[in-house]
């Protein structure tokens, strides 16, 4: 095993730094999520929904890498669920930008008419 690649404070198999760094990744993140769906809360629209989703979606990856730590999420598996979450954060931000720039102005638009 190439000792570059894992250099940092180990307590037996833990790698500490790297558990420290998921932590606050974890942390951040979750917060980042709450307020995303306090704002959908108040806001209402479906596109801060697909905001709100997307931060979800980001808040799974340190949950995914401290499960690959523990040995819980295998390492291949733990690189596919990081992509997918990766895609479904893309996704969803994609769909809250069209639907605000699309879906939401054509209804501002027929409202206007009515």
């Amino acid at each position: 095993m190439n000792r570059a690649l894992h250099i940092g404070v180990h307590v037996g198999e833990l790698h500490v730094d790297f558990a420290a760094l998921l932590a606050v990744s974890a942390v951040a993140t979750a917060a980042l999520c709450a307020l995303g769906v306090g704002v959908y809360r108040r806001r209402g629209s479906r596109s801060y929904l697909l905001v709100a989703l997307a931060l979800g979606a980001l808040a799974i990856r340190p949950l995914l890498g401290g499960l690959a730590m523990v040995g819980v999420v295998g390492p291949e598996a733990h690189h596919t669920l990081e992509h997918g979450a990766d895609a479904l954060l893309v996704v969803l931000v994609l769909g809250a930008v069209y639907y605000a720039r699309t879906v939401e102005k054509q209804l501002e638009s027929e409202e206007e008419d009515v």
